[in-house]
């Protein structure tokens, strides 16, 4: 016999399994954080490629980041599934509008056309599709200049704590096990 559920689950119910953990985001970050200590490999090794994919995930070139931060991570000599973590991780749905929007504001703060009235059409103005087909350098062009410092602070920044978390993880565990 096939065992049923009591009561259905509502469509609330539902959505929040597809859209939050049910780990808990505090356990998933943990997670996540003791996977990526655990990659084989030197702290640099590991953190290279992690900071490659996050800083690739900056960049307005979605369908590429992959092939982009794999070989950015192979010239320098990071880790290809570190890689891999740190794209999906810093780009996914959740982070993207955030990522969008302040590349772009950045980019046009960086063209001087940001003032008081292009932020406030940049919140309010809908682009489509059509807009990146019809005039495709209005978007990309100031979200990849915008994209450019945005990636290289996140690049420095994830580099440096990934690497302490990893020699952190590693020099704890050979610890552990020179002591025994």
């Amino acid at each position: 016999m096939i065992l049923k559920r009591r009561h259905p689950r509502t469509r609330r119910q539902k959505i929040r399994e597809i859209v939050w953990p049910s780990m808990g985001l505090l356990r998933l970050i943990h997670y996540y954080k003791h996977r990526i200590a655990r990659l084989p490999g030197t702290p640099y090794y590991i953190a290279a490629g992690f900071a490659t994919g996050v800083a690739v995930s900056f960049t307005p070139f979605v369908g590429f980041h992959l092939m982009m931060a794999g070989v950015i991570a192979w010239v320098l000599g990071g880790s290809l599934v570190a890689m891999v973590l740190g794209t999906v991780i810093a780009g996914n749905p959740w982070t993207y509008p955030f990522i969008w929007l302040s590349t772009y504001q950045l980019g046009e703060l960086l063209l001087g056309k940001h003032g008081t009235r292009a932020a406030s059409t940049a919140l309010n103005r809908q682009f489509t599709f059509s807009d990146l087909l019809d005039k495709p350098l209005d978007l990309l062009l100031p979200m990849t200049l915008g994209s450019l410092p945005l990636a290289i602070v996140s690049w420095v920044v994830t580099y440096y704590f990934i690497r302490h978390v990893v020699r952190k993880h590693k020099d704890a565990r050979l610890s552990r096990i020179y002591k025994h």
